[in-house]
């Protein structure tokens, strides 16, 4: 029953990058990592100065899975814009949905950009 309510913590982030973990993980929890691009990476907002930091190095040293998370994004954002024509012809109301569903891929999309792009820039402190 302790498997339903998992969620990563800092230290086993790491170990959700190998494929032994994730076979172990409920249905739920693969769904989750397979659309959330966050799911992977460390919190480098708390914590101790040297956790921060390692936490940061980690995140950019595995920032290439985001270009994944922006190809899967990228394409339900198409595919949902292009299916809003021919829903529309059924009805309004699902086209709106649709609709709805492009604009959350489409920021997905542009917010993962830009978490690829800034876990790639070297920052002053």
């Amino acid at each position: 029953m302790a498997a339903l309510n998992y969620e990563p913590t800092q230290i086993d982030a790491e170990l959700l990058l190998t494929s032994d973990v994730r076979a172990g993980l409920p249905a739920l929890q693969l769904l989750r990592l397979y659309f959330d691009p966050g799911a992977l990476f460390k919190d480098a907002s708390r914590g101790s100065t040297d956790w921060r930091e390692l936490a940061l190095a980690y995140n950019s040293r595995i920032r290439w899975i985001l270009i994944t998370y922006l190809r899967r994004w990228g394409m339900i954002a198409v595919m949902s814009f292009l299916c809003i024509a021919p829903v529309e012809a059924v009805s309004q109301l699902p086209a709106a949905a649709v609709a709805v569903g492009c604009t959350i891929a489409l920021l997905v999309t542009v917010c993962t950009a830009v978490g690829y792009l800034l876990l790639g820039a070297r920052l002053p402190n």
